[in-house]
């Protein structure tokens, strides 16, 4: 093989893998809670909407996703794990775009700045950290102050 060739494969095996990027993205469920409730200044989410079946097999969400008509952006609650919870607001910093919540982190897929499941800028260009409401719990709920 010569070099030409070697280039010329290599850019099409590269080409390939980069068209498969959507679908192994799009196996990755979000989770939209349709299960909440709001009044004035809150919301009320049940803490059960962490909890699916998959496989026949109890599982855990490490996050869920509210779309609220109280505010312009979704909010993502991450569980904490020790029955605590983060509520976070799902616009980047940066430039306004809104966020990609994933198991570890919030990324923006503008220009690639990054947040941690309690906010913090982790990766630039972004500056500050993400707008965080406060929660509370009972056995049943997860209450967001807004």
């Amino acid at each position: 093989m010569n070099r030409r060739e070697f280039i010329e494969r290599s850019c099409m095996s590269c080409l390939a893998g980069l068209s498969l990027l959507p679908l192994i993205n799009s196996c990755t469920t979000i989770h939209y809670s349709s299960n909440y409730t709001s009044d004035k200044n809150r919301i009320i989410l049940k803490k059960s909407e962490f909890s699916i079946v998959k496989h026949n097999k109890p599982s855990s969400l490490k996050f869920v996703v509210i779309k609220s008509d109280k505010l312009e952006f979704p909010l993502v609650v991450y569980a904490a794990g020790d029955n605590s919870y983060t509520a976070l607001y799902m616009q980047c910093t940066h430039q306004g775009c809104e966020l990609s919540p994933h198991d570890t982190a919030l990324v923006c897929p503008c220009h690639g700045a990054e947040f941690d499941t309690k906010g913090i800028v982790t990766t630039g260009p972004a500056e500050h950290h993400l707008k965080a409401f406060p929660t509370t719990s009972d056995h049943e709920n997860i209450y967001i102050q807004l």
